[in-house]
């Protein structure tokens, strides 16, 4: 089954699948809302004077298409253009020979788009992830691994793994911005949200840098990858994750559709 429907993703016209998509779209903010009731309250708390329907559709609508760009790219390498902005200083980084981190978020196509990273900008990277308990889906996140040349840590007891690698010199890629059951509660759009810490632990014991990487779409088959200079850090683990927090609520204003908001981010336990 996995085999058979990455294969008609990765062969379905762009053109076709954007129009798929777009109604899948409005099929599941009209008929069937799965997870909408989650991403419309949390949008509507954090921009209470916007309307959350052409945001959120618009949201899905790419998430869906990245799929069919991410299957159509391990295909044909090179089909999908990613234009590269502001790599730079993280470039720099490498080629000292140090480690470091970059704080990463589920913006736009990223299960696309970190990969090809990535592989495009030759990182040393690797990137902790949740291992799906489902074989099939285990055994896709591994098919995508070896097509993008990237390394993944399982999330449970992987910070000895974090220290270690970034002190060979390699790149570690967090995502910090979904809930964390046993994080720290820190400001995020106006209201607790409890956050990991870990990055900030890390950057604190390490002295490395942290470089904010976002990514957005700019048409069909066409993305902007940005990443900036290193994040300005006072080595106080709370106010360092209250900043990280801060880096993407701006990164979510300027664009509100293209952030996953059919996460529970602000649920407090017993919630």
């Amino acid at each position: 089954m996995t085999r058979s429907l990455t294969w008609m993703l990765s062969r379905t016209p762009l053109g076709v699948a954007h129009g798929l998509c777009w109604t899948l779209a409005w099929l599941w903010y009209t008929v069937v809302p799965i997870r909408r009731r989650v991403a419309v309250d949390g949008f509507r708390a954090a921009f209470p004077d916007r309307a959350p329907g052409p945001d959120l559709r618009r949201m899905l609508r790419g998430l869906l298409l990245g799929y069919f760009e991410l299957f159509r790219e391990m295909r044909r390498p090179g089909s999908i253009q990613v234009e590269y902005r502001g790599a730079e200083d993280l470039q720099a980084q490498i080629a000292s020979g140090k480690g470091g981190f970059l704080l990463a978020g589920h913006f736009g196509s990223w299960d696309l788009l970190g990969p090809m990273t990535n592989r495009d900008l030759k990182l040393p990277a690797s990137t902790i992830v949740k291992v799906p308990k489902q074989k099939a889906a285990a055994e896709l996140i591994e098919q995508i691994r070896r097509a993008m040349t990237m390394e993944l840590l399982p999330a449970r007891g992987c910070m000895q793994a974090v220290y270690d690698q970034s002190a060979a010199g390699r790149i570690l890629v967090m995502l910090l911005d979904q809930r964390h059951n046993s994080g720290i509660d820190v400001d995020f759009f106006g209201r607790p949200a409890l956050t990991s810490p870990a990055l900030a632990v890390a950057a604190q014991k390490s002295g490395l840098p942290v470089f904010p990487l976002y990514f957005y779409r700019s048409g069909v088959g066409r993305h902007v990858v940005e990443l900036g200079p290193a994040l300005a850090l006072g080595g106080d683990v709370a106010a360092d994750t209250a900043h990280f927090q801060q880096v993407y609520e701006d990164l979510i204003r300027q664009r509100p559709h293209n952030w996953l908001w059919m996460h529970d981010r602000w649920r407090q336990p017993g919630g």
